[in-house]
């Protein structure tokens, strides 16, 4: 679930240093909590920057060719001395192992699923930062109408699957036939 890389190296424009720290997908809103607070109090305590990757990094399946993307479970921690970086992964860590989990899934049809991932991620985004959830969609065009939902309190998950079956009725799949006379 956590794993250190221990990369420390120190960027002499900015004369701060980076690290990166491996955090399981699904995790990470829920380590950030509602509204990105307990990672806003790791930051502030330890007076460094942790950066998430984007939530939804392998929904389209399409990576240009000899393109080197971030890899989806890396966490970047950036600080001014060693010793604030080793402090905010310390407090990553001992938030991870005081995580509990709790898991949804919800049955959406694959047309509303598509549709949510074409145009509604946004909304989406906005809802799992709002409960310190994560939706975990399946890839595009997969055919599999299950999507997860994951928190750490079964209100949050509730609410987060509330809110997401509100996108998912607001998408109407209509078909269109054109008669021709």
């Amino acid at each position: 679930m956590l794993s250190s890389t221990f990369v420390l190296t120190k960027n002499f424009q900015l004369h701060h240093f980076v690290d990166m720290q491996r955090l399981e997908l699904s995790m990470h809103t829920l380590i950030c909590g509602r509204g990105r607070k307990n990672i806003k109090l790791i930051e502030s305590a330890t007076n460094t920057a942790i950066y998430f990757p984007p939530p939804f990094p392998n929904l389209f399946g399409y990576r240009p060719p000899g393109a080197v993307t971030r890899d989806a479970d890396q966490v970047i921690i950036t600080g001014k001395t060693r010793e604030s970086i080793l402090q905010a992964k310390r407090r990553l860590h001992d938030l991870v192992l005081s995580t509990k989990s709790y898991v949804k899934e919800i049955a959406v049809t694959v047309t509303k699923i598509d549709n949510i991932i074409l145009g509604r991620l946004d909304k989406v985004r906005k809802i799992m930062e709002s409960n310190g959830s994560y939706v975990l969609f399946p890839r595009l065009g997969m055919q599999r109408g299950v999507v997860r939902i994951q928190g750490t309190d079964i209100l949050h998950v509730e609410r987060t699957a509330r809110e997401v079956m509100a996108i998912v009725r607001s998408c109407s799949s209509f078909l269109f036939f054109r008669h021709h006379d």
